[in-house]
């Protein structure tokens, strides 16, 4: 196949064959960016686009390295050369490091010595707490051994009246029975007058319908204070109620049953409101007892 190439001076020269293209190629007359065109009718190509023309010298091919040797020399470079790098800038970040560590250890080994040589100091303080706890536990005993105080009757009955309607929290055995005191006191005065004169008899019911609210909120905070519901006030309620409809039929053996049965009702109830109250706190409330002082 003929052959043509443009050579640096611009002339138009022909070749027989691939081998004498080849051989120009070897003597450099030829390089990669000539123009050469196979054929009469072919088209006007670069000498890299001909097939079978082999444009590196048999030389370059020699010195050429292995690219095993190449790859493996490239990694060797790049990590002989960025440690290089790096070691620059980082052996003043480990230098600034190791002034803080040392400033570090200075700092423990000054707490260590304050420590040792507070160790006397971390001594009266376990005292210190020790006998705060001692007092606690003193306190407590104080409470259990009847250092607390219950009300009198002006502060029972001061108390009652200022809750007047409230049914919750607890009430102490002084604050029930002092009321309870201060109602009969009341009532029996108002039976005596009653019997002095008439008029003094509608002061009675005032008086009881006063004092009715006030006894009934004190029943229930007293059986709050021994941690009970404030429905057991209406406990002996059902039996009186039977008994009653029981004497308007004169049916007199059913009416005595019932009438012992909310009897003996009215007497657990005593007992109830007679029973100590929690000295802790409980589900309605603190205790109400004062402490001395």
């Amino acid at each position: 196949m003929i052959y043509k190439f443009i050579d640096n001076n611009g002339s138009e020269i022909s070749v027989n064959s691939l081998e004498s293209l080849q051989a120009l190629v070897d003597s450099e007359t030829i390089n990669e960016n000539t123009k050469i065109k196979a054929g009469l009718r072919g088209k006007w190509t670069t000498a890299s686009e001909i097939e079978g023309l082999n444009l590196i010298k048999e030389e370059e091919i020699q010195n050429t390295p292995e690219p095993e040797k190449d790859i493996k020399s490239f990694i060797t470079q790049s990590e002989n050369s960025t440690p290089q790098e790096e070691t620059k800038e980082e052996s003043k970040k480990k230098a600034q490091d190791d002034d803080e560590y040392e400033y570090v250890e200075e700092i423990v080994e000054e707490e260590v010595e304050v420590d040792e040589d507070n160790s006397d100091a971390n001594i009266d303080n376990s005292d210190y707490y020790t006998e705060k706890f001692n007092k606690q536990k003193e306190n407590e005993q104080n409470e259990n051994e009847g250092e607390i105080m219950g009300l009198n009757l002006p502060e029972a009955v001061k108390t009652c009246f200022k809750k007047y309607f409230d049914f919750k929290g607890r009430a102490s055995r002084s604050e029930y029975w002092y009321f309870v005191l201060f109602l009969v006191i009341g009532y029996a005065i108002g039976i005596g007058l009653s019997f002095v004169a008439f008029p003094f008899a509608f002061l009675l019911g005032a008086f009881v319908i006063v004092i009715i609210i006030p006894w009934i909120s004190v029943a229930v905070r007293r059986l709050h204070d021994i941690n009970k519901s404030g429905w057991w006030v209406a406990l002996p309620l059902p039996a009186g109620i039977i008994e009653a409809i029981f004497s308007v039929n004169r049916q007199t053996t059913l009416e005595i049953i019932f009438a012992v049965i909310g009897f003996g009702c009215s007497i657990y109830l005593i007992v109830l409101y007679c029973t100590a109250g929690d000295s802790k706190q409980n589900r309605f409330g603190k205790n109400p007892l004062k402490i001395k002082r």
